[in-house]
């Protein structure tokens, strides 16, 4: 991650404005009731990351955009909400990754305080992707939620049982 990415993150959480209306009822008809209902726990600006992630996918897509992908964009990031932090709790563990490492912030995940939540920050995928299984979401946008951090440039698609090319819309269209 750069600098210039992540100060645009910062402020596009800052200054997120909610969906409007018809973009929620989009976000509904795309997603399962079950997806939904874990989707909308999310604050409202990764609501519109999301949003913005599966537009980019539905237009990168076109015809071929299945629901099941739109989805995957929709409720990657769900697992963050167990991580109970706001904006600058989240710059904080975004750091200490950049310092530490994903692993060796990951491996705190079940500490008390702080490094927990920081922990479960880092490993928000394979924990969003439990929430939307107990929920009884596909299995697609559950797979994509857990994996969506491993599909790097080096490790596209090895072992992802995903098509090659919508995990390359996925991670694009995502910018994170």
């Amino acid at each position: 991650m750069h600098a210039v990415h992540l100060t645009r993150r910062f402020f596009g959480s800052v200054f997120a404005r909610s969906l409007a209306p018809d973009e929620l009822d989009w976000v509904a008809s795309t997603l399962t009731p079950a997806e939904f209902e874990v989707w909308r726990r999310q604050p409202r600006y990764d609501l519109r990351h999301s949003f913005g992630v599966a537009r980019r996918v539905e237009q990168a897509l076109d015809s071929e955009a299945e629901s099941q992908w739109l989805a995957a964009a929709l409720v990657h990031d769900v697992g963050k909400v167990e991580a109970r932090l706001g904006i600058a709790g989240r710059v904080l563990a975004t750091i200490f990754m950049i310092v530490r490492g994903r692993a060796a912030v990951r491996a705190w995940r079940d500490r008390p305080g702080w490094r927990g939540r920081f922990g479960r920050y880092a490993d928000h995928g394979p924990i969003g992707a439990a929430m939307l299984r107990a929920a009884g979401a596909r299995a697609v946008p559950a797979r994509w939620a857990e994996v969506h951090h491993q599909a790097n440039a080096d490790h596209l698609g090895t072992g992802l049982d995903l098509p090659e090319a919508v995990v390359l819309v996925l991670r694009d269209s995502d910018r994170d």
